[in-house]
C-alpha cells in the first residue's frame, strides 16, 4: 500500500537531506548572532547617542514665588513691596557654536526674566555657557559670559555642573556653578524621593551670606540721615533643593530660598525675600518630554541587553549543536 505520508527529503544515497538538516540549525545560530549584535548595537551606539544634551536646545523652565519681597528701584517708587514673582528660563542652543566647540562641548544661550505681579520686568540676566553634553561640566570655550546689566557682557571662566546633572547621575557630592557669586558650589545628595511617581535624586546646596559686589544708594534708603549716597555691600544668601531624574540628568524641581541685600556700616536694605520653584506645570511638562527617551535609556542600562545577550549566546550554541550532531544510521 503507497504511504499517504510525504516521504522524508532524502539524499542521493538515500540518507535524510543534509541541507534540510542543517536548515533549521543555521536558523537559530543566525537569530543567535543578530541578538548578540543587537544588544552589542544597544550599548556602543545606541545609548550614548540617547545620552547626551541636545544642540538645539530650545525651551523655557517657568519658576514662581508667592509673596515674595523685593525692592521696587523705580525712581517714583523706591521702597519694599510684597509681589509674586515669575521667572521664565528661555534657553535656546548654539547650532553653529556647538559643531564647532572642541570635544563633547554644547554650547547654549539663556535668558532669565523675573516679572513681579502686575508684569513690570523686575530683573533679567543673559547667559552664554559650553559644557560637556553627557557630564554637563562646564567647558571654558566659544565666547562664555555673563549679562547682568544690559549691554554689558563680562567674559567668564566657570567650572562645575552647568545646566543639568549628569547623565547617570550618582549619589554623591557635586560642584554646581553659581551665577551670582561666580563659582561652583558644594551640592550633596540628600535622599531619594520620587516627583510625580518618577524617582528622582534630591541635592542640596547652601550659599552662606556673600558679598558680591557694591553698589551706589541713597542714604536715606538705608535709614541713615546722613544726605547724598553711600557705597553699600550687596549681599547674597541661598539655598537650593534639586530633584534629579538620575538617568538623565534632568532637573525636574529646583527649589531656591535666596535672599540679597545691601549693607552699610549696619544697616540693611532687602532687596530680594524669595521661595521660588518650579511650577507644577512646568514639572509635567518635563515629564512628557523625557517620556520615551527616559523609557529607552532604562531598557539599554538595565538587564535587557544583557538578557538579549545571553538568549544570542544560547541559540548561537543550540544552532551549532544541532549542525553538528550527526543522524543515527539504520
Amino acid at each position: 500500500m503507497a504511504s499517504t505520508l510525504i516521504d522524508a527529503p532524502r539524499s542521493a544515497n538515500g540518507g535524510p537531506d543534509e541541507g534540510g538538516r542543517h536548515l533549521p540549525s543555521l536558523l537559530l545560530a543566525g537569530l543567535g548572532a543578530f541578538l548578540v549584535v543587537l544588544s552589542a548595537m544597544t550599548k556602543l551606539y545606541i545609548e550614548p547617542a540617547l545620552a547626551v544634551a541636545p544642540i538645539d536646545q530650545d525651551s523655557v523652565t517657568r519658576l514662581h514665588a508667592d509673596d515674595a519681597t523685593i525692592f521696587d528701584s523705580r525712581v517714583d517708587v523706591l521702597k519694599t513691596i510684597t509681589t509674586d514673582l515669575d521667572v521664565a528660563a528661555h534657553t535656546i542652543g548654539d547650532v553653529s557654536a556647538s559643531k564647532k566647540a572642541p570635544g563633547d562641548a554644547v554650547v547654549w544661550n539663556n535668558t532669565t526674566t523675573v516679572r513681579s505681579a502686575d508684569g513690570v520686568i523686575r530683573s533679567q540676566t543673559t547667559k552664554r555657557a559650553a559644557f560637556d553634553k553627557r557630564t554637563a561640566a562646564a567647558v571654558n570655550c566659544c565666547g562664555n559670559f555673563m549679562e547682568v546689566q544690559e549691554g554689558v557682557r563680562e567674559p567668564v571662566k566657570r567650572s562645575g555642573l552647568m545646566y543639568k546633572f549628569p547623565f547617570g547621575t550618582d549619589k554623591k557630592t557635586y560642584q554646581v556653578w553659581d551665577d551670582t557669586i561666580a563659582a561652583p558650589v558644594r551640592t550633596t545628595y540628600e535622599r531619594t524621593s520620587k516627583v510625580d511617581g518618577t524617582k528622582v535624586y534630591v541635592f542640596e546646596n547652601d550659599v552662606p551670606a556673600t558679598t558680591v559686589g557694591t553698589r551706589e544708594v541713597p542714604a536715606s534708603l538705608l535709614g541713615l540721615t546722613t544726605t547724598g549716597n553711600v557705597t553699600a555691600d550687596s549681599f547674597y544668601q541661598n539655598h537650593s533643593t534639586y530633584y534629579v531624574e538620575p538617568v538623565t540628568g534632568a532637573i525636574l524641581n529646583q527649589v531656591n530660598d535666596t535672599k540679597s541685600w545691601l549693607g552699610y556700616e549696619g544697616h540693611e536694605l532687602v532687596t530680594t525675600d524669595a521661595h521660588i520653584a518650579y511650577t507644577s506645570k512646568q514639572t509635567k511638562d518635563l515629564l512628557d518630554e523625557l517620556g520615551t527617551k527616559l523609557t529607552l535609556l532604562k531598557l539599554a542600562q538595565g538587564f535587557v541587553p544583557w538578557l538579549v545577550t545571553a538568549l544570542g549566546l544560547v541559540l548561537v550554541a543550540g544552532g551549532a549543536t544541532r549542525a553538528l550532531r550527526r543522524p543515527r544510521r539504520a
